[in-house]
């Protein structure tokens, strides 16, 4: 069975998610304290979800907390992407990872529940230098 959490923040739980995002690209050829620092603040924050199954992790969505402007400015490429320490407006996607597709969705719909009223925005980086396009998940209205 598929279940979907997040991982509190141990030494442990840092090691698991570097084994595992460092298997997939465009992460595979990430310099390790880059990402480290990335899934270290992750899971110091809580901002992360594991995909588990048959005590194997098969998925991780990590994200950031920051605000509409900085968001925006991120995936337009004209600024860099920072955490909100207060007031945070929206949520910037900075690592998704699965072993297969079909985990991709029940990660995005349970970081919806978790930030329900939020935009989401994220970047894709492609091997071989294809620019990545915008994304983001609009709020709805009404």
């Amino acid at each position: 069975m598929l279940t979907v959490a997040s991982f509190p923040s141990t030494p442990l739980s840092l090691g698991l998610l570097c084994n595992f995002v460092s298997r997939f690209p465009p992460f595979d050829t990430f310099e390790f304290k880059h990402m480290t620092t990335t899934l270290r603040f992750q899971l110091e924050t809580q901002c992360n979800l594991v995909a588990g199954y048959d005590d194997e992790i098969v998925g991780y969505l990590g994200w950031i907390r920051t605000t509409e402007a900085i968001a925006e400015a991120w995936v337009d490429n004209r600024g860099p992407l920072t955490a909100a320490v207060e007031n945070a407006s929206a949520v910037a996607v900075t690592v998704l990872v699965t072993s297969n597709p079909k985990y991709i969705l029940p990660l995005i719909r349970r970081a919806k529940v978790l930030h329900p009223d939020l935009p989401v925005y994220w970047k894709r980086q492609f091997a071989g230098g294809k620019q990545p396009t915008k994304r983001s998940v609009r709020k709805r209205l009404g």
